[in-house]
């Protein structure tokens, strides 16, 4: 009987105590606004930027199910990749993986935008219609949102 109640007691400390540590260890950001740059977790982060534009044919015509990807030139995460929908538009989001902000000055990185046409890709051949635009990038600190980066990739599609 004695052993009932000291197992009760141990699964009610252990309860308490799990309680206690979810909350003491919630990301701040969670209770907020869910499109403000969250905090990753596996590694951490401290910050994030988004981009957000369309692609378009030589002609100004919207391009879908275009791949778009963004590489950093710096301590981001990679395969930030998506599509883009039927009005050729995407959105991308990449965080900072290493490093901090800056002590002073603005919080910026370089990033490449790329859009390729994967129909014209081949097995282990890169697609032939494809493009890139340079893009200065502001980051957001953890619980921000931020102001995603606008742009414009014109694709001279067959």
């Amino acid at each position: 009987m004695t052993y009932i109640a000291r197992v009760r007691s141990f699964r009610a400390a252990v309860s308490l105590a799990a309680l206690i540590f979810s909350v003491a260890c919630r990301n701040p950001a969670e209770s907020g606004d869910p499109t403000a740059c969250q905090q990753t977790y596996e590694f951490g982060n401290t910050g994030c930027f988004e981009v957000s534009g369309q692609i378009v044919g030589a002609r100004g015509q919207a391009l879908n199910r275009i791949s778009v990807v963004v590489r950093t030139l710096g301590d981001f995460s990679t395969g930030a990749t998506t599509f883009t929908d039927t009005t050729g538009s995407f959105r991308l989001r990449a965080f900072r993986m290493i490093g901090r902000p800056p002590a002073a000055g603005p919080d910026t990185a370089s990033a490449y935008v790329i859009a390729a046409d994967p129909r014209t890709a081949g097995l282990n051949i890169p697609a032939t219609v494809r493009d890139s635009i340079l893009v200065l990038m502001t980051l957001t600190p953890v619980g921000s949102v931020p102001t995603p980066a606008q742009v414009t990739i014109a694709l001279r599609v067959p």
